[in-house]
């Protein structure tokens, strides 16, 4: 894949999709019984922003840089920024790391916790297993995250989540996606599922939502944040989570979380936020 989410790392839909990640995991601590988490496309863990990748891109100037000095005192962001170690980091001090998806998850593990993060590329899962360091049982593999879904589910923990977050450049990646997760619903229907999915334009939005709802699975929560008006063909507009089996609260405070990001991140009078149920707690098939 020519995919590399060093360019993009800590920008506003990492921003994003990692405080509905982090509220997740957060949830599932609440209690003391262990849990499994699978990420699919997990990528390589920890993303310097100091590389030559980040520096050119400056996504992250414009997106976790730009919150940390602007939304430090939202309590709305609180569990998100200090897990990404950003409000240790006051006055000019500036984020050199930012952690990705597989190494939130690795941080969140307590002795029993277990997780297993699946990445296709050799390289960036090389650098996972160099990285990342968890008090639970972690495993990073190098392979198909879809397949993964059929092989690890129902896990034996039988609570958890899976974070489902590919590069999108597959023209049939929906296919696949929607496929690959409707199977592993059936065999794993309590398991909390977060799809990230980037927004473009309002037409491919309402497609997603459309394609997302014909599954009728119920208890599916649409988190959508955008920093662009939809329609200003600026490439990445913004940035949508779905959750399936969401945690309890999660509509409030991802709406809070999410509105707090918008108002730190988007231009005035541009994007929106939208957190609303796709499906009822009940589906008549």
């Amino acid at each position: 894949m020519n995919y590399q989410h060093l360019y993009h790392a800590g920008n506003f839909a990492d921003v994003a999709k990692h405080a509905a990640l982090v509220y997740c995991l957060n949830a599932l601590k609440r209690k003391d019984k262990a849990f499994f988490a699978l990420d699919t496309h997990a990528g390589r863990g920890v993303y310097d922003l100091r590389s030559a990748e980040a520096r050119k891109s400056a996504e992250a100037e414009h997106g976790i840089q730009l919150l940390r000095e602007r939304g430090a005192n939202e309590p709305a962001l609180a569990d998100y920024l200090t897990a990404v170690g950003a409000l240790g980091e006051r006055g000019r001090r500036r984020l050199s790391t930012y952690p990705g998806s597989a190494a939130l998850i690795a941080a969140a593990l307590r002795p029993g916790d277990r997780a297993v993060l699946v990445e296709r590329s050799p390289t960036e899962a090389r650098a996972a297993e160099r990285q990342l360091v968890s008090a639970g049982r972690l495993r990073v593999d190098n392979g198909d995250g879809y397949a993964a879904l059929k092989a690890l589910l129902p896990p034996a923990e039988r609570r958890g989540l899976v974070l489902i977050d590919p590069p999108y450049e597959d023209l049939d990646e929906w296919r696949t996606l929607l496929r690959s997760f409707a199977e592993a619903y059936r065999r794993w229907p309590s398991g909390t599922y977060l799809i990230w999915y980037p927004i473009l334009d309002a037409a491919q939005r309402r497609s997603v939502h459309a394609r997302l709802a014909a599954l009728a699975i119920p208890k599916t929560l649409i988190a959508d944040l955008a920093v662009h008006p939809d329609d200003a063909g600026l490439g990445l507009a913004g940035s949508g989570t779905a959750i399936v089996n969401p945690p309890f609260g999660a509509d409030l405070a991802l709406r809070s979380a999410y509105e707090a990001i918008h108002r730190h991140l988007a231009p005035t009078g541009a994007g929106y936020v939208e957190v609303a149920r796709l499906t009822a707690e009940r589906v008549a098939q």
